[in-house]
């Protein structure tokens, strides 16, 4: 069609639109070029151009666009909007939320703004500011998922100091109420599993709250950031192992019943570390990974997991009781798929894999790319009940069900709330033996 019209600004643009939507940012961008060559005061193609940008990496370059689409047309609320996007991933916080504030100038009910300007100051550590901001997003757009789950991810880690209105805010103040802090030294019984999950689902329920997520694991975090989307993205395009990983070591355990989950679920939050782990639990979803529950605890060495492995081991003899053990695995279960030897762990001496040399040029040039980019601000969470636990755990259910577990029915979940999570389990079981 381009050949028929060489000088329509609109055909470039629909064939900008369409690589971008393929991923092929260069093509895209060159389109937009094009276009710009034809009209070059077209507001609409350097905003676009700035959204192709800021997909491929190119931050700096996309603040531009954006900025040449503002002075083309300065109401140009979603270009405000972009670009402060651009400048929260760049780190650049103070800049980011004025972008939103402009955006909210011009277009006081853009929800998606208010929403952007809640993680912006979030990241800055102004969390009484993005909780409003959240909770603006939400009235003006009830049904906006992603500012919900913003919102329930930050009350994971922060108790808000103000009286708050916000549904969201209310039922977790309620759950965070129901007490799980019992004695560790002592069994955690079935009984004290089911009416722990029978309270936080009636706060639930009395509230009238409908509510999903897209998580499946519980986190209790520290602040440190293992980067670990960089490093699986590295090993997915190039597959080799980020150099990081090869001093990354976790504990594992595998429950046997949705009801041992919890129980160690209650165990992991309740769990005193030197330098407070992170730790997660977890129904297993990877269609070639083994295994259906976990407990997983991240280590900074081999020394350190095998200390963590030998006190988890006391700890949840006393808690769970016998039959369950922990043990010392190495780095992401997906490395061993490619590079077998790698899992193999040599507790005198060198290990079997070690990092190959010739994997940092690969790394360098993956960094590269990615210049610019800020890395995600982690916030250590709060110990105790949250919503963002009763929701997953929600999911867990569907997945006992999928599985067959018995022990799901002590939880009394009547309502199927994850079709998708029950199918996957119940296809699992095609691959994997489980056991109760």
């Amino acid at each position: 069609m381009l050949e028929r019209f060489p000088n329509s600004v609109v055909l470039y643009n629909i064939a900008g639109a369409s690589n971008a939507g393929l991923m092929l940012f260069d093509a895209a961008i060159d389109s937009y070029k094009q276009a710009l060559k034809i009209k070059p005061d077209y507001a609409d193609t350097y905003y676009n151009m700035g959204i192709a940008l800021k997909d491929k990496g190119d931050l700096e370059a996309a603040i531009e666009s954006y900025k040449q689409a503002l002075k083309i047309k300065p109401d140009y609320a979603d270009s405000h909007n972009n670009m402060g996007a651009a400048l929260k991933d760049k780190g650049d916080l103070e800049a980011a939320i004025e972008s939103y504030k402009q955006a909210l100038k011009i277009k006081p009910d853009y929800a998606d703004a208010h929403n952007n300007m809640g993680n912006a100051l979030r990241d800055k550590g102004d969390l009484e500011a993005a909780i409003e901001s959240y909770k603006q997003a939400l009235k003006i757009k009830p049904d906006y998922a992603e500012a919900k789950a913003d919102l329930v991810k930050l009350l994971t880690t922060y108790i808000p100091l103000k009286e708050n209105q916000n549904l969201i805010v209310t039922v977790n103040e309620e759950i965070r109420k129901i007490d799980i802090k019992d004695n560790t030294s002592k069994i955690i019984s079935d009984d004290q599993v089911i009416n722990l999950f029978s309270k936080s689902k009636n706060c639930i329920n009395d509230f009238g709250l409908e509510l999903k997520t897209e998580l499946s694991q519980t986190f209790r975090r520290n602040s440190f950031n293992f980067n670990c989307d960089r490093h699986l993205s590295i090993f997915d395009k190039h597959d080799i192992i980020p150099e990081f990983c090869f001093g990354c070591y976790k504990v594992q355990v595998e429950p046997r019943s949705i009801i041992e989950l919890i129980k160690l679920f209650i165990v992991f939050d309740q769990l005193e570390l030197n330098e407070n782990n992170t730790r997660k639990c977890m129904v297993e979803l990877r269609p070639y990974i083994s295994g259906f529950y976990k407990g997983l605890i991240f280590c900074s060495g081999l020394k350190q997991a095998n200390q963590i492995a030998e006190h988890l081991d006391t700890i949840v003899k006393q808690s769970i009781g016998p039959g369950l053990t922990s043990k010392v695995k190495r780095g992401c279960s997906e490395y061993p798929i490619s590079f077998p030897s790698y899992e193999e762990i040599n507790n005198s001496g060198p290990q079997l894999m070690n990092y190959n040399e010739e994997w940092r040029v690969i790394e360098k040039s993956y960094d590269a790319k990615k210049a610019g980019i800020a890395a995600e601000v982690i916030r250590t969470s709060l110990s105790g009940l949250n919503l963002s636990d009763v929701l997953i755990i929600r999911k867990w259910i569907d997945y006992a069900r999928g599985i067959g577990d018995p022990s799901v029915d002590l939880l009394n979940q009547n309502t199927v709330y994850y079709q998708n999570i029950y199918d996957q389990a119940k296809a699992r079981l095609d691959t994997f033996n489980f056991s109760y």
